[in-house]
């Protein structure tokens, strides 16, 4: 399989959780935020779906750059996936050091991790 073809596996895979993901926090907030420890309640119902709707809109670019020759901002949708899964990753940990979240929360943090690490590996050079 060509690196092309495994970054369009993972860029998919990603758009998939984006998609269950934006979903859940946008029907069921309280119970997604119940996973990781954290009980909602109006206010963080509230943010949780204001960054579903965020989700939700980085969609469609990540969708279109699945393959190279879709999009002249291919590079940039790229990094700006890496940058969300390094970002996301570490205010996560820092959640989870700081005992907001509970231990639920590193599967996800690793998976992210390693994304972003495959994203930056698989990306063509120029």
């Amino acid at each position: 399989m060509t690196k092309a073809k495994v970054l369009q596996l993972i860029i998919s895979f990603i758009v998939l959780l984006f998609a269950v993901s934006a979903v859940g926090y946008l029907i069921f907030p309280s119970a997604m935020l119940s996973v990781v420890g954290i009980t909602g309640n109006d206010q963080t119902n509230f943010l949780v779906r204001t960054l579903a709707a965020a989700l939700v809109a980085l969609i469609p670019g990540a969708w279109n750059v699945r393959k190279k020759d879709n999009s002249a901002l291919y590079p940039s949708v790229i990094a700006g996936l890496v940058l969300y899964m390094f970002l996301s990753s570490a205010v996560d940990f820092h959640a989870y050091l700081t005992h907001i979240v509970n231990g639920t929360s590193i599967p996800s943090i690793l998976l992210r991790l390693v994304l972003g690490v495959a994203l930056l590996w698989l990306m063509p050079r120029r």
